[in-house]
């Protein structure tokens, strides 16, 4: 028998023209999503979960989420879950002087994972900028996901993006993959 873990409270960080990002309770893990205000269309990009069942989840199982202000501008959620053999970490990075997003994500995996990723659906028209960036020109501020880490890879496939390692792990290890959330200029 399966019984729902009750979460936490609902959270939010204001972005601007680089979207709200909010984090809401469902099951047993936060769901995440960027909206982008004043666009013509509705505009959002949204983290899609798994099951409480799956050992690989098709985005880390943020069961624990905490906020932290720095004195330099920066609005910061960092989070953590587990699910099957895997613990995971992440940290989504609000850089106003930058004009972006940059989310950090790792897993601790005790075994050889099946596979690691962060999968969101989008909204809007995005496409392939080139091999590992994805843009969308369909909102008021033209946005642009891009890998930033050389161990990361990114593709989208109709509405979903996703992002994970771009080599697979060959034993029990840490991995971890990178990407921002960029307004164009």
């Amino acid at each position: 028998m399966t019984k729902t873990q009750r979460g936490g409270e609902s959270l939010e960080l204001l972005g601007g023209s680089l979207g709200d990002l909010a984090f809401q309770w469902s099951g047993d893990r936060y769901v995440h999503q960027w909206r982008f205000q004043g666009a013509p269309s509705p505009l959002a990009l949204m983290s899609i979960e798994s099951g409480h069942d799956v050992a690989w989840p098709v985005s880390p199982p943020l069961q624990q989420i905490h906020r932290q202000s720095f004195a330099d501008g920066r609005e910061v959620v960092f989070g953590v879950g587990m699910a099957g053999r895997g613990h995971w970490s992440a940290s989504f990075t609000l850089v106003p002087d930058l004009h972006c997003w940059i989310v950090e994500l790792a897993c601790r995996a005790s075994v050889v994972p099946e596979s690691l990723m962060s999968t969101y659906r989008t909204t809007g028209e995005w496409f392939a900028a080139s091999e590992n960036e994805f843009r969308c020109e369909s909102g008021i501020q033209p946005l642009c996901i891009e890998v930033i880490a050389a161990s990361s890879a990114a593709v989208l496939d109709r509405d979903q993006i996703r992002i994970f390692p771009n080599q697979a792990a060959e034993s029990a290890a840490t991995q971890q993959w990178a990407f921002r959330l960029r307004a164009i200029s």
